[in-house]
């Protein structure tokens, strides 16, 4: 296990892909053409690829030095680029009086980013909660994992037929990916660009 999670950052300089790599389990019934689908990931996991560039000598030499000591087994966390953060309330689950876990679509979020609201889809009215770590009331975050945990309160569970919503920023757990993770070229004299391919991990106890 690597003793210390580093934090890579970056601002791409050409478009960035985003792809999803879900796992999804189909199984099949008695009757031709009847199949039942599950997600194997409570959240989507993502291939991420893009391009940096212009470096100076000193810029490729440090995130050489960065791929070096990584290489394609040890994960690190990547600030998302324009993925690391949703700004508008998105949903994240509904409601049905019992529930009272929500995965958030990403994992590492930054607790000072999150805020969680209720949505009542019969009248339009929203709700805001105060999502404290410390006391758990109205609701507690979880942020590694990216689980939002109501209180366990008649008035604090989210009823049936509402929307939970959030929004957060986040980095992701990734590696460089196993066939082309990592390129980096001399494209004029000291000067150099690089193409990167991060895969995420769907899991928080990996290397």
């Amino acid at each position: 296990m690597s003793a210390v999670l580093r934090t890579f950052v970056c601002t791409p300089t050409t478009e960035i892909k985003r792809r999803s790599i879900s796992d999804t389990t189909g199984a099949g019934f008695d009757s031709p053409g009847f199949v039942s689908m599950f997600n194997r990931s409570a959240r989507p996991v993502y291939r991420f690829e893009f391009g940096i560039g212009p470096l100076r000598k000193s810029e490729a030499e440090s995130i050489s030095a960065f791929f070096s000591f990584h290489q394609h087994g040890k994960t690190f966390l990547w600030n998302g680029g324009p993925f690391g953060r949703v700004e508008n309330y998105s949903l994240i689950g509904e409601g049905d009086t019992s529930r009272r876990d929500f995965f958030i679509p990403n994992r590492y979020l930054g607790a000072g980013s999150f805020a969680f609201r209720t949505v009542n889809q019969a009248t339009g009215a929203t709700s805001n909660w105060a999502a404290s770590s410390s006391n758990g009331w109205p609701a507690s975050l979880s942020p590694t994992p990216g689980i939002v945990t109501t209180a366990n309160s008649t008035n604090t569970i989210v009823g049936s037929g509402h929307d939970a919503a959030a929004i957060w920023a986040c980095n992701y757990r990734v590696i460089f990916d196993l066939g082309e993770g990592f390129e980096l070229e001399e494209f004029t004299r000291s000067l150099y660009r690089g193409k990167l391919v991060l895969q995420e991990l769907a899991y928080t106890d990996v290397p």
